[in-house]
């Protein structure tokens, strides 16, 4: 071995040595000023390396260290990681240190606590969390972490460099060493500023370092664009091989066809399935009414469970087992709805997609990005996007988590980048009209229709499945701002199609819903509203102002007045015109009755951090008017 690899060779053991040892012990007083500003905890030491050994195993090691400042860190103290069939957390040693640098308890590998990741009939075994939650009798404390963790068949990624990820953390040091075979590829994307690697060669092994210190706390702003604020980089291999399936990851094309050759053979259904399939669209001619009702049998006939058989969760359960058993995840759900339109030779896509991300990294085809799969089905003019996971959602509705995302579109024989159709701002709406009838003692009846579109019908839909009574009357109670009501005569009407709604019919009775102050009696104006106050908050702003939805909401209020009262206060009303959005209110009276009317808009965009003032401005002066009152004398 050369003379300069001895040398790299022995800087690398003792960098990366088990027994890490910090001269100051670690001491609360020794951390800089400028790391404490605005910081719940500071990492105090972040040392990672990760050694491939070949195709299928490597070994990481960790050593990590964090001081909380106070109980708003507490969370950043615990020590989590993920095992399954790819991974296993071979050792652990850990530690907590008072703020004099005085070791005040050991942890063992005794001490974590591990769950399988899903109680579901299908889970893998492999896979569970393992855990340990950190408390210290005082602040500030500091906990140390040093772990191994085997990587085994077959590497997909690398851990990958991101010493922050939090708001109100600062980062002392942190250093990341990846040693791979020279004949990998490594491909790595590096965003914000991330720093670039120092590479050198160690006998047939190429050496890659990242080095990230001193780094202040971001302090939490609300709407900030958190994905762009702090360094990572991402690292995997181009070529990867998961026991018998090897593939090359360099191109978006190349994942595709490796995702083909995960459903080969994964089709065949049994004849009893398939009967049932040309039963149900027997004398249809329609082809978008076959995939309708194909699609409603698969979601009266199976439901959802995670698994993760199969080649590390990528390959899908055979069909044949989800037709028997009658569940799957959305890999399997989604296979087996394909090979039941195979029966009536309508072709279909398979669609890589993410619940969390809007985009791709278009030049980084990696397996970290998409986390979900659906259903595409080609039709002459538009496509049927299905979701195959849920029994609730109807037939050919994109659904919030879905809508406007970049997805891969996986064939038979083609796989391509495409992206979904999303829903304009203003078809996702809310409205409510409540009728009030207010006595002379406060007490209020309501008769309340509520509805709700698009994304907003989602909520609605999700959040009364599988409701009691009381549960369900406790829902209705969160639509409105009143105290304590009574829910009585609810019944919904659902409008199940591309475009769902969903209205909702309930009567209310409130006892005090007026606070009275001698002849006088007061309202909300609105009973539907919580006023748009603390949208915004703060008297600075750092960053951009990322608004990623908007709103469209529209309301119609009538009172009538009560016996013997007469209106003394009308709100405020007013008509507000901005880039970020609208709102319009007014307030009419016809003899003993009131009718108030609003409508708001946000608008969904990017906004600087210069505009912040004008943004909250526009929200306060929503706020006045959503929280006014109406007031009448005796």
């Amino acid at each position: 071995m050369k003379k300069k690899n001895l040398v790299l060779l022995f800087f690398i053991l003792i960098l990366f040595n088990v027994n890490h040892v910090r001269a100051d012990g670690y001491l609360v007083s020794s951390i800089p000023e400028n790391l404490k500003k605005d910081a719940y905890a500071v990492i105090r030491e972040s040392s990672k390396s990760f050694v491939q050994q070949d195709m299928q195993s490597g070994v990481y090691k960790v050593t990590y260290v964090i001081t909380i400042l106070d109980e708003k860190g507490r969370n950043y103290a615990d020590f989590f990681t993920y095992e399954d069939s790819f991974s296993e957390l071979k050792s652990f040693s850990g530690e907590i240190i008072n703020a004099a640098g005085k070791t005040i308890k050991k942890i063992g590998k005794k001490d974590l606590t591990t769950t399988a990741l899903s109680s579901e009939l299908a889970s893998n075994i492999n896979n569970k969390r393992t855990f340990y939650e950190c408390y210290a009798p005082a602040y500030p404390f500091t906990v140390k972490y040093e772990y191994e963790m085997k990587f085994k068949n077959g590497i997909l990624l690398y851990p990958p460099f991101a010493p922050v990820r939090n708001f109100n953390v600062s980062l002392e040091k942190s250093d990341y060493l990846l040693q791979i075979p020279k004949d990998v590829n490594l491909r790595y994307k590096a965003q914000v500023s991330a720093p670039e690697p120092e590479k050198s060669i160690l006998n047939n092994d190429s050496i890659f370092k990242w080095t990230l210190n001193n780094f202040e706390s971001l302090s939490y702003e609300r709407f900030a664009p958190s994905d762009e604020l702090f360094p990572i980089v991402f690292l995997a291999p181009s070529e990867f091989c998961i026991q018998n399936y090897c593939g090359d990851m360099s191109t978006w094309e190349n994942f595709g066809k490796w995702n083909q050759k995960l459903l080969l053979g994964r089709d065949k259904l049994p004849q009893k399935t398939i009967d049932k399939i040309k039963e149900l669209t027997n004398g249809i001619s329609d082809n978008r009414e076959k995939v309708k009702l194909i699609y409603e049998y698969l979601q009266s006939s199976t439901h959802y469970v995670s698994i993760q058989l199969g080649v590390g969760g990528w390959q899908p359960m055979p069909a044949e087992d989800v037709a028997k058993t009658g569940f799957g995840d959305c890999k399997a759900l989604s296979n087996y709805m394909k090979a039941m339109l195979k029966v009536v030779d309508i072709p279909s896509y398979y669609i890589s997609i993410s619940m969390n991300k809007k985009r791709f990294f278009k030049d980084y085809p990696n397996f970290s990005q998409a986390d979900h799969v659906i259903l595409m089905v080609p039709m002459e003019k538009d496509s049927i996007w299905l979701e195959c996971t849920s029994q609730l959602l109807p037939f050919g509705y994109i659904h919030s988590r879905i809508a406007g995302h970049d997805a891969l579109a996986v064939g038979d024989d083609q796989s391509f980048f495409c992206t979904l159709p999303s829903y304009s701002q203003s078809e996702i709406k809310e409205s409510n009209n409540i009728s009030i009838q207010l006595d002379g003692n406060g007490t209020a009846g309501m008769k309340v229709q509520i509805n709700r579109k698009l994304e907003e019908y989602e909520n609605i839909l999700f959040g009364l499945n599988g409701l009691n009574n009381k549960e369900e009357n406790d829902f209705l109670a969160g639509l409105l701002k009143v105290h304590k009501p009574k829910i009585s005569d609810f019944r919904k009407e659902e409008i199940r199609s591309e475009y769902p709604e969903m209205n909702l019919y309930f009567s209310v009775s409130c006892e005090d819903y007026a606070s009275q102050t001698g002849s006088r009696m007061f309202i909300p104006v609105d009973p539907a509203r919580y006023g748009m106050k603390g949208f915004l908050t703060g008297s600075t702003r750092k960053f951009d102002i990322l608004l990623q939805s908007g709103m469209f909401q529209s309301d119609t209020v009538s009172i009538q007045i009560p016996t013997d009262y007469v209106l003394e206060q009308k709100p405020k009303t007013g008509e507000i015109t901005s880039e970020y959005g609208t709102f319009k209110s007014a307030i009419v009276q016809d003899g003993n009755m009131l009718k108030y009317t609003q409508t708001l808009e946000v608008k969904p965009g990017r906004y600087p951090a210069n505009q912040f003032e004008d943004i909250k401005k526009f929200f306060n002066q929503i706020d006045i008017l959503q929280e006014g009152k109406i007031g009448f004398k005796k």
